[in-house]
């Protein structure tokens, strides 16, 4: 499975390794406050962290793309997750990115997003790549806009009520700044 360096990050796919600093990281209410099933009560964070790893190394096997290991370029330290996902019971792929909150307001959602948007348009080759957040959420919003991603409508996924963000591949202007694709 492939792997991309940006300027301060690496993303690549999960491994089992990865599993007790994932737990850390899930253990923050902060990380999952606006994830569909909002923040994790800490008795279940390591069962709900195992759940996504799972599900993060199942779509990477059905489809070949899917969600990152975010990991800081300097010293590989696991600061969360990005990439792309495909939305259920529909033939959208969105892009989903979550940071351990120590690493929040340093434009880095930003740069793993832009990766991942390069990645789904010349690698993948999707037409188009949604994202979605709590309408309340200006941060994320914030990432989507600096990405790329254009606010389209109000949507209804995972039972909550969400903006819904575009980005065409008519539209995307690839940054060779942006990543490396290692494979």
């Amino acid at each position: 499975m492939p792997a991309i360096e940006t300027a301060r990050l690496r993303l690549r796919c999960f491994t089992e390794r990865d599993l007790e600093d994932y737990v850390r990281i899930f253990a923050d209410p902060e990380y999952t406050r606006y994830s569909p099933k909002g923040s994790v009560p800490l008795e279940q964070v390591r069962e709900a962290a195992q759940a996504a790893y799972n599900y993060f190394t199942y779509h990477w096997q059905q489809h070949g793309f899917g969600v990152w290991a975010i990991c800081d370029r300097v010293n590989h330290k696991l600061i969360g997750q990005c990439g792309l996902n495909c939305l259920p019971d529909s033939h959208e792929v969105e892009v989903l990115y979550r940071l351990d909150r120590a690493y929040w307001n340093q434009g880095l959602a930003t740069e793993a997003t832009k990766a991942s948007l390069r990645y789904g348009f010349e690698q993948v080759q999707l037409d188009k790549i949604v994202a979605l957040t709590l309408p309340h959420h200006l941060a994320s919003r914030c990432v989507m806009e600096k990405a790329g991603l254009h606010y389209t409508k109000d949507a209804q996924i995972y039972g909550l009520n969400v903006v819904y963000y575009t980005l065409h591949r008519v539209e995307y202007q690839s940054d060779d700044s942006v990543y490396v694709l290692l494979v």
